[in-house]
């Protein structure tokens, strides 16, 4: 039996305890430090819900929600976009700009944990493995989302069948 799939949730298990601990210093969790980083390194001022959202991968009610968190810690401010009132740009607030500061050096430390005693050649071929899983995936992702908003008899049907029928969708 193949154990990649538990290997990557147990790396990503211990990585995100790993990662919450460092930060519970500051309050913050691993995944909050990811936005402040995010924000920190992409600074031109037109950061949205929908572009967060977009990049990390997660539903806009699950970023509201951190986001909100992090407003609440003056972490992050919301203005108007000079470009579209509609839209609200997402930019970090001094607080949240040295906080981030004071971190910066624990992705590097991660890394070295992580990648200890594995060759560089051998961590391109790594990511370029994860990289190919990620599509398969995402791919896959949108075929079944695809698949239940086209037909809604199928939903029912989706939930109600075991582990490997859902993989034939």
């Amino acid at each position: 039996m193949n154990q990649t799939g538990l290997y990557l949730k147990k790396i990503h298990i211990l990585l995100e305890r790993m990662r919450n601990h460092e930060y519970r210093d500051c309050g913050l969790t691993g995944v909050q430090i990811d936005i402040l980083e995010y924000l920190y390194f992409n600074d031109d001022g037109r950061n949205t819900l929908s572009d967060l959202s977009a990049f990390f991968g997660v539903q806009h009610t699950s970023m509201i929600h951190v986001l909100k968190i992090l407003e609440k810690k003056e972490l992050i401010g919301r203005r108007e976009s000079a470009r579209d009132s509609r839209r609200k740009e997402i930019l970090l607030t001094e607080k949240g700009t040295e906080i981030l500061e004071s971190h910066l050096g624990s992705s590097d430390r991660h890394d070295e944990l992580l990648f200890a005693g594995i060759s560089e050649k051998d961590l391109q071929v790594l990511e370029r493995l994860l990289g190919q899983i990620y599509e398969n995936l995402r791919q896959n992702q949108t075929k079944s989302t695809d698949i239940m908003k086209t037909d809604p008899e199928r939903k029912g049907e989706y939930k109600a069948c075991s582990r490997n029928q859902r993989q034939k969708i």
